[in-house]
């Protein structure tokens, strides 16, 4: 699929060329908005012309499109889909999926499972008990646990086979990271001036824009929906990934219950974070390492850093408000 959209995209560039070319009268912006993998994805695009732009819209339209086809859990056609309703026989992987794949159960190595694709039992879970508005019971709660860990996926370069018949995954915390990143990638190829698009909550960037200013984006403060605790600035081919408990939760007898759940006991975390930001030259990376960091606390998630098993960089806001950023994590 990769291939195919990079074949179209020099295509769209060679016959976009010359009218580009003819007709610079000055880069202009250009903004579109789409909907898939549940999320409104906004993309700004800086152009010569709208003919250039609109190409690029469209090329954003066919990659969304497959990726959405073959990552949706809630499509019965696509490939996760395929795979949560497999026994434990291998199922064929297409590069990217594979690619997407290798990233997540890396960093679910190096997390120690705080971040964990097999967590789609306990997120259906926790939907139910919203809609009876009731906490899930033990026996509940140990049947959804017992299906759940990455260990349960043995990945090769073509196929992925599960130990565990009942083990389904949940591409949520990493597959709008890497559409993001493949969105950039993709739309650098035509000869556009740069852009930002923004999917959920992962932003990245490509290219510059017209008046050489940077693009600025601004984290929120987690306890003030209006309020920023700064703003970073982000460079070609990097990606923002933000994970927090402000954005998506459950109440429940007036208790509120996030959506970022812990894979060992299905509970949403508790460790001390309130928000992490991830910047990454790979937006799966970026996106799975956010919820990882979050799931790990601040210590542990200092700790990754120091490694060097990945390249990021990170902040991580505490529950109290208090801001931590690593070495090349720069706020304004």
């Amino acid at each position: 699929m990769k291939r195919m959209i990079r074949v179209l995209s020099l295509v769209l560039a060679f016959l976009l060329l010359a009218p580009c070319f003819a007709s610079c009268g000055g880069v202009k912006r250009y903004d579109k908005t789409f909907f898939f993998m549940d999320t409104t994805i906004a993309v700004t695009l800086y152009s010569d012309t709208k003919e250039l732009a609109d190409a690029g819209f469209y090329l954003c339209e066919v990659l969304l499109s497959a990726l959405d086809r073959d990552w949706s859990k809630e499509k019965e056609t696509s490939l996760v889909s395929k795979i949560n309703s497999a026994g434990t026989e291998p199922i064929e992987l297409d590069s990217a999926t594979a690619e997407l794949l290798t990233t997540a159960l890396a960093v679910s190595k190096a997390s120690n499972g705080a971040f964990d694709i097999t967590v789609k039992p306990l997120v259906d879970l926790w939907k139910v008990a919203e809609e009876k508005q009731a906490l899930p019971s033990k026996a509940e709660m140990d049947s959804a646990l017992a299906s759940v860990g990455y260990e349960k996926l043995i990945l090769t370069e073509t196929t992925l086979t599960k130990a565990d018949p009942q083990t389904e995954i949940d591409l949520g915390g990493i597959g709008k990271g890497a559409a993001i990143s493949s969105l950039i990638s993709e739309l650098s190829e035509l000869p556009l001036y740069g852009g930002l698009v923004s999917f959920g909550s992962n932003v990245a960037v490509f290219g510059e824009k017209p008046d050489g200013s940077p693009f600025r984006v601004a984290i929120r403060d987690p306890k003030d929906e209006s309020g920023r605790v700064g703003v970073l600035t982000l460079s070609d081919g990097e990606v923002l990934s933000v994970s927090g408990d402000y954005e998506r939760y459950i109440e429940i007898d007036g208790v509120r219950y996030h959506h970022i759940l812990d894979p060992k006991t299905g509970y949403p975390f508790d460790k001390g974070l309130s928000s992490v930001a991830v910047v990454a030259k790979d937006g799966a990376l970026a996106d799975a390492l956010s919820t990882a960091l979050f799931g790990m606390g601040k210590d542990e998630a200092l700790a990754l850093y120091s490694s060097g098993v990945f390249e990021f960089e990170a902040l991580l806001i505490a529950s109290d408000g208090s801001l931590t950023a690593t070495d090349g994590m720069h706020l304004n």
